[in-house]
């Protein structure tokens, strides 16, 4: 006989039946917490359901702290230091140290702004910068940016001498970077400086490439390995931004930016340190040897610092014909990468951006001018090539021509009395206008095969030397002249005229003195377009595992033309030298058998012409290559061929079978800041 369910006994089943599903409900949330979701990264998204919490746990108790690393140094050819690393001292608040009382916390800020007054601190700006980081109690020691930075020894010993005065605040070493030459090389070279938020941006994820035994399973649970922190250094121009990253690569390499330390810590429940877990020492990056010759880079820079004085500007380009490596690369007036580093004055800062003379443009590779007429050794060659002319071919020059319904003038250099009869030698090596002018108006050299000539010497294009902010400089043709917005009075057909000046290097051409100095060496070696180079040779970290990369000879293009025209344009090159009526005859006792070029470019009718002169030598073997260019300097054989022979000859003098190939060279950091004069160079 069953007994009959009381009301007692339905509720304590209901309540048997509660308790259950809430234990089962306890327990399948600790089996998610404890032991499903015991692998996962915070709020990693990418990441199964069932791995989801240590890492948030680790992050409650662990805390890592990474420290700068140094940047790779940078050599010139023989291993001489250009770029190395100087120790500064940067105040550092660690925010879970700092007082929580707010009188003890304003006796910190009153002694910082007392030690920091040579810096301009202010105990307002303090107390508004210790505030915010108080909010934050992060273990993470938290740069103070302008007034904290690059301490001076007073400074630091002061703050030694308070340190328990001074609670979460402290010093710590930092790297700054060195250029040790001053300006010397300064476009080239470049600067490094914070890291903009738009490189953070795109950079700030990129991962340190390791091997597999290098991988620390805890640091990587708790952010890996990132290249780059908010206060990195970061490459802005020159070899500084080219040689930042290698971008030929997926993942990119870093290559001067080395890999910053880290440690990691075990903390407390308000996040203040308890031990050391883990650390890694932060690695110097890769050493980067240039093709410069210092030596020859130092004497570039005095010799055309001497042309251009405070007024004018100028560049000058220094390269082996046949490797393409760079020697020499100069532009005038220059900035000291070193302000970049201490910092600008406003009103420092307002008269750079504001000179007219604009020293952080490097004309070298980004001033683009009309080259004038050390073109005529392009555009004669293009003659050869497309029409009949011969050397023996003679013109006779009065000074001047007309041409056109409106017998319009064009004017030779030598305006009065004119060079009288010239053959093709004579052309070249007295640069005659009209001599050119009739290679058009009657031997018929077309625009469009000056065009095509100049584009084969890589004219109208980046060299792609590897310096950002390169310019193209302008090949013009017909049908450019046709899509362009030509100025008022000028239509958009291309005229007989135009030709007229582009055989001559003028019109609307425009070209950059590296590309000019890379046309001169494709004359010299025969039509063989080499790339210039100025990475010689990248020493990579030994944590990394790469052999060393060395760079090769790299020709870009081939131009398509005779031995026997191209020995044409040479031998009229020569003659400008050794002829008594040759336009850089001033110069045929530099001491080696040079071959050049002068121009006189026109570029304003109220102002003097920009003065270029280009060169190569030896000539029956030649070995290296120059372009100088000043800007407004009137004769190029006057203003721009002294520095540009004189360098040279230092260059064959110091290589005279040319640039030796690269080999492993081990730095010396003894070396004398102020070298040697090269052998056998011109007085200054």
């Amino acid at each position: 006989m069953s007994v009959p369910r009381t009301g007692f006994d339905n509720r304590l089943r209901f309540s048997a039946v509660l308790i259950g599903v809430i234990m089962l409900t306890l327990i399948g949330r600790l089996w998610m917490l404890q032991l499903s979701n015991w692998v996962s990264a915070d709020g990693d998204s990418d990441l199964p359901m069932w791995m989801r919490y240590t890492t948030s746990a680790l992050h409650n108790r662990t805390k890592i702290v990474r420290t700068p690393a140094p940047r790779g140094m940078i050599y010139d050819r023989a291993g001489k230091v250009l770029v190395e690393n100087r120790p500064r001292w940067n105040l550092v608040i660690t925010p879970a140290d700092l007082p929580t009382d707010p009188a003890e916390r304003e006796d910190v800020i009153l002694q910082l702004a007392s030690i920091l007054r040579d810096k301009g601190a202010s105990t307002l700006q303090l107390r508004e910068v210790l505030d915010e980081m108080a909010m934050h109690m992060p273990v993470r020691p938290v740069p103070i940016e302008d007034v904290g930075e690059d301490l001076t020894l007073r400074m630091v010993a002061e703050i030694e001498e308070r340190r328990l005065e001074l609670p979460g605040v402290s010093v710590v070493e930092d790297f700054a970077r060195n250029y040790v030459h001053s300006d010397c090389a300064s476009h080239v070279l470049g600067y490094a400086r914070a890291i903009t938020e738009e490189q953070y941006e795109t950079w700030g994820q990129q991962e340190y490439p390791s091997s597999p035994e290098d991988v620390d399973e805890l640091a990587e649970m708790l952010g890996g390995d990132p290249i780059y922190g908010p206060n990195a250094e970061f490459g802005q121009t020159g070899i500084e931004a080219a040689c930042e990253l290698d971008e030929t690569v997926d993942p990119a390499v870093p290559i001067l930016q080395g890999r910053r330390g880290r440690q990691i810590w075990e903390v407390d429940s308000q996040a203040r340190p308890l031990r050391v877990i883990s650390e890694r020492p932060a690695v110097e990056g890769a050493g980067v040897h240039l093709t410069l010759d210092l030596e020859l880079q130092q004497y570039a820079e005095r010799m055309l610092e001497a042309r251009v004085g405070t007024r004018l500007t100028g560049a000058i380009v220094l390269m082996d014909v046949n490797s393409g490596e760079v020697l020499a690369m100069v532009s005038k007036p220059s900035v000291d990468p070193n302000k970049w580093v201490t910092g600008f004055t406003g009103d420092e800062f307002t008269k750079l951006i504001n000179d007219p003379r604009k020293p952080l443009y490097n004309q070298a590779i980004a001033g683009t001018y009309p080259p004038g007429s050390i073109f005529k050794m392009i555009s004669l060659l293009a003659a050869l090539q497309t029409t009949s002319v011969k050397p023996s071919q003679t013109y006779y020059c009065d000074g001047m021509i007309h041409h056109g319904a409106r017998h319009t003038p064009y004017k030779c250099w030598n305006r009065d009395p004119g060079h009288k009869t010239l053959d093709m030698y004579g052309g070249m090596a007295q640069s005659c206008d009209v001599y050119f002018y009739k290679l058009v108006l009657e031997a018929g050299t077309s625009s469009d095969s000056i065009a095509k000539y100049a584009r084969a010497f890589g004219l109208g294009e980046s060299t792609n030397c590897g310096l950002p902010g390169e310019q193209p400089g302008l090949v013009p043709d017909r049908q450019w002249k046709e899509d362009a917005d030509m100025p008022e009075g000028e239509d958009n057909i291309w005229t007989t005229g135009n030709t007229l000046q582009y055989i001559i290097g003028q019109s609307f051409l425009m070209a950059t003195p590296m590309q000019m100095t890379v046309a001169t060496a494709a004359i010299a070696n025969g039509g063989q377009v080499v790339r210039p180079r100025l990475v010689r040779r990248i020493e990579w970290p030994e944590h990394m595992r790469r052999e060393p990369t060395v760079t090769e000879p790299e020709v870009t293009r081939t131009v398509t033309a005779s031995e026997e025209n191209f020995q044409i344009v040479r031998r009229g090159m020569r003659r400008a030298v050794t002829s008594a009526n040759g336009t850089a005859h001033n110069l045929a006792d530099i001491g080696v058998a040079m071959a050049a070029k002068t121009g006189s470019a026109q570029w304003r009718l109220d102002r003097r012409t920009h003065a270029w002169f280009a060169c190569y030598a030896p000539y029956d073997n030649p070995r290296f290559a120059c372009v100088a260019f000043v800007s407004e300097g009137g004769h190029g054989g006057a203003t721009a061929g002294p520095p540009a022979s004189a360098l040279l000859k230092a260059a064959l003098d110091k290589y005279p079978e040319g640039c030796p190939p690269p080999e492993p060279i081990a730095p010396d950091p003894a070396q004398p800041d102020t070298p040697q004069e090269p052998a056998g160079e011109a007085p200054s």
